[in-house]
């Protein structure tokens, strides 16, 4: 083998890594905005459930029809 072959073979193999390790960066930031928009939801069905929960003195779930 040459040195142009040797080098050809350098060169293909640092940009195979390279596209590697950008990959795996990307999928790790991808994994971290799922996460964070997954524990968004969570929060607001937990507030939507307080509130639903403890409505307000006067909003109940009851009418007095009796009048």
């Amino acid at each position: 083998m040459d040195s142009v072959g040797i080098a050809n073979t350098f060169a293909v193999t640092s940009q195979a890594q390279t596209q590697q390790v950008l990959q795996s960066k990307m999928m790790k930031m991808s994994a971290q905005q799922d996460a964070n928009l997954v524990a968004l939801l969570q929060q607001g069905a937990e507030n939507l459930e307080s509130v639903q929960a403890a409505p307000p003195p006067g909003l109940g779930g009851k009418v007095d029809v009796t009048a």
